[in-house]
């Protein structure tokens, strides 16, 4: 992050592309000195019916298909992959799969639609691993406005040797990557791993002709030495992320799904929460609560007082509290 917070902050660098939806093949390559990363790479093979064969070398891929078909073809072994819909009627569903291709591996895709993938150096070889979407699992993490959906794919506890992939689904307005959390230092002993990361945004609602913004959202990159930066991100925006914090929220005239995957250099993946904010997380504890006694919308004071007794909230985070409790429908009474 040291190496490139100061060139983000003069605009010589722009982790910020807006994809065309034209280019096929690799995007974010990390060896070019224009972009704030060093180890993951992204790109996007458009096919209509056209092939692809591409050799891995000393890197490791995954492929999530965006929408349409393809057959990929993995040293000899043939795998089907399908999306009609980049979103699902049920939020709480995915509508994804994905493919883990391991270091040394010729490949072959033929097919008809957008397909994305990541790539990093392998740490070791392993063998080719589909997860198909029955098998994709959508967690809900965070309460109220930073409420979102985590499906995770890949990682090295079920395929991979470096490459952590999954998407989030974020609904209108709300936020995700909150509490706000980093991770870009190799310092397990506070939780924390060195591990660059790489958003691609895609939005439900489509850009219509006479529109003139279309839909959007805002990406986030600040770190502890003055970086402070926000993107308005649009459909199809792909963001490199070298470290610092990151958070994104989703305006509220659409739903959002970014697709993201996280690589580093040899370290598990820790991701460090900032201790300023680690107060929501107390917050959503205290939501929970008071959610299963729903039918029971007025607090009193004294209730008030003794779901704040155990944790250690200053007066600044009980009135946001209190704030936040009056939008979700609770009011805080005198008796």
């Amino acid at each position: 992050m040291k190496r490139y917070a100061k060139k983000i902050l003069r605009n010589e660098i722009n982790p910020h592309i807006r994809y065309d939806g034209k280019k096929s093949g690799l995007i974010i390559n990390p060896k070019d000195e224009d972009i704030p990363v060093e180890v993951i790479g992204f790109g996007i093979y458009q096919l209509d019916s056209n092939i692809i064969y591409h050799e891995t070398g000393q890197n490791e891929m995954v492929l999530v298909p965006q929408q349409g078909e393809f057959e990929v073809k993995v040293n000899g072994k043939d795998f089907s992959m399908i999306r009609e819909d980049l979103f699902s009627e049920d939020p709480e569903k995915s509508t994804a799969s994905a493919l883990y291709i391991p270091c040394r591996s010729e490949i072959r895709i033929h097919g008809r639609g957008e397909i994305a993938f990541f790539e990093a150096p392998a740490f070791e070889e392993r063998s080719p691993f589909f997860l198909p979407n029955q098998e994709v699992r959508v967690i809900s993490r965070g309460q109220w406005i930073w409420r979102r959906g985590v499906a995770t794919f890949i990682t090295p506890q079920n395929a991979s040797s470096n490459l952590v992939v999954g998407e989030t689904y974020n609904p209108p307005g709300f936020w995700s990557g909150t509490p706000i959390h980093k991770h870009d230092k190799n310092q397990p002993s506070l939780g924390e791993s060195d591990h660059e990361e790489i958003y691609f945004f895609r939005f439900r609602k489509k850009r219509a002709p006479d529109d003139l913004f279309g839909p959007y959202g805002v990406q986030i990159l600040m770190d502890e030495n003055g970086l402070r930066n926000a993107y308005l991100i649009g459909d199809k925006s792909i963001f490199a992320i070298p470290g610092g914090c990151h958070p994104v929220v989703a305006s509220p005239v659409s739903e959002l799904i970014y697709l993201w995957g996280l690589a580093g250099r040899g370290s598990r993946l820790m991701m460090r929460d900032m201790d300023e904010f680690v107060f929501l997380k107390y917050f959503e504890e205290i939501f929970m609560k008071l959610e299963e006694g729903r039918e029971k919308s007025l607090i009193s004071q004294e209730k008030f007082k003794k779901l704040c007794s155990i944790y250690p909230f200053t007066e600044d985070q009980k009135r946001l509290l209190k704030a936040m409790l009056k939008e979700k429908g609770f009011e805080i009474v005198l008796s």
